[in-house]
């Protein structure tokens, strides 16, 4: 979510990370031509609202490609 005022007004976090994540996240985020902050702060955004009861996107394609998988091997199983 945007933030209005400066950054000095805004909420602040700290964080502490294991070994080689902040030289991951810097590395995805200059050739992604972001800030850190910025890439970390949609992160948590993303991780909130699959918490909060949005659909992971991966989850459902898993979900529905087993469906498929079932329905497949239930025609297979009719033709043999």
């Amino acid at each position: 979510m945007p933030h209005k005022g400066s950054s000095r007004t805004a909420d602040k976090f700290v964080v502490r990370l294991p070994d080689g994540v902040r030289d991951q996240v810097a590395e995805k985020c200059q050739a992604s031509h972001i800030s850190m902050n910025s890439y970390v702060v949609q992160a948590l955004e993303e991780k909130l609202a699959r918490d909060g009861g949005e659909p992971d996107l991966l989850s459902h394609f898993n979900q529905r490609l087993a469906a498929i998988e079932q329905r497949l091997d239930e025609r297979a199983g009719l033709l043999s």
